[in-house]
């Protein structure tokens, strides 16, 4: 939707959809990360060659602002390309005082860790 709406305001713009990660979100962020990275990095060399990479701009919904930021250091030789980071619903303090105010979220939570052995809930 996102990528709908920006492409009509920049028709020339080019995007990655990130696929690296899509099928397992449930292990390391930092690990996810590297993944996006490696993605990143391929997907430039592929699609801007030389110096026609002009700027990038990063959007993350949930997880995916996390993983984005797990990212971004792998990504140091674009900084001087680095235009905007958009993150959506992210939880980037994490979930530390939810579970004090709600006994359900923290039995799904509880749920989540023990039967799907997430280790970016951890």
């Amino acid at each position: 939707m996102f990528k709908n709406n920006i492409s009509i305001a920049l028709p020339d713009a080019l995007f990655l959809l990130s696929e690296s990660n899509q099928a397992d979100t449930e292990g390391d962020i930092l690990t996810m990360g590297y993944q996006l990275a490696q993605e990143v990095q391929q997907y430039v060399r592929e699609n801007c060659p030389g110096t026609q990479l002009a700027r990038m701009t990063f959007i993350g919904y949930s997880m995916g602002g996390l993983i984005v930021r797990a990212a971004l250091p792998y990504l140091d030789k674009f900084k001087d390309k680095m235009h905007g980071f958009l993150s959506i619903c992210s939880p980037h303090l994490g979930f530390m005082y939810s579970h004090k105010s709600s006994k359900l979220f923290s039995t799904g939570m509880w749920v989540l860790k023990k039967f799907k052995k997430s280790v970016s809930l951890d």
